[in-house]
């Protein structure tokens, strides 16, 4: 193999490696965004219970009681 070559297939591969990693950043971020997400809404619900707790108002229970 030439010089070119060589360099041309390293650099191939280095992109093909760089793609990968890419991929697997965008999964971790959209499962991340979605757990925030969950976690916003479950801190709204708790925020939700205590001020009801704090007004004297009975907590509604849950669908699946």
């Amino acid at each position: 193999m030439s010089d070119d070559s060589e360099r041309l297939t390293r650099l191939e591969a280095h992109l093909a490696h760089l793609e990968r990693h890419l991929e697997q950043q965008d999964r971790e971020m959209l499962k991340q965004s979605e757990l925030v997400e969950r976690l916003t809404r479950e801190i709204k619900q708790l925020h939700d219970q205590l001020e009801s707790l704090q007004e004297g108002k009975p907590v509604e229970k849950p669908p699946h009681y």
